[in-house]
């Protein structure tokens, strides 16, 4: 194997053990909504996943000069793109940048975009559903010869 390889094998082999430890950090208890005080970073998360969302369709919609584009998937599609958002955060986080509440928002927005995207993409690729037409041959008669 050469030198390159086992380099590109190496970062792609630690890449998740860095998500799984920036998530790791996070105190989720700040976004409890029964304490006061907490309510501040629940309210910046709701804030940045109504952004991150909304921002992502209107940059679908920008796309001119394709006619019969799919505008919408295009938007969609580009909803979970929140790994730059954990690379900050975990920078911000270890730097002391990021305050708790911040940090706990950065991550759930990361985390509810990644999620939600499957499901709209599927909305958004749906197409009429055809009924499908009987076998012409029992699953049998084909198996047996």
């Amino acid at each position: 194997m050469e030198r390159r390889d086992v380099s590109r094998l190496y970062r792609f082999q630690n890449l998740p053990i860095f998500f799984v430890t920036v998530g790791a950090k996070v105190d989720l208890s700040v976004l409890n909504p029964a304490i006061p005080t907490n309510r501040e970073g629940l309210f910046i998360a709701i804030f940045l996943i109504a952004i991150a969302i909304i921002g992502k369709f209107v940059t679908g919609w920008a796309v001119f000069g394709q006619p019969g584009i799919n505008r919408v998937a295009i938007g969609v599609g580009m909803i979970p793109r929140g790994e730059v958002g954990l690379v900050f955060a975990g920078i911000g986080s270890a730097s002391g940048v990021l305050d708790k509440p911040l940090q706990a928002a950065i991550i759930m927005m990361v985390i509810l975009t990644t999620f939600i995207a499957p499901p709209l993409l599927r909305l958004a690729f749906k197409e009429p559903v055809e009924p499908q037409k009987p076998l012409e041959k029992p699953v049998d008669a084909v198996i047996g010869s």
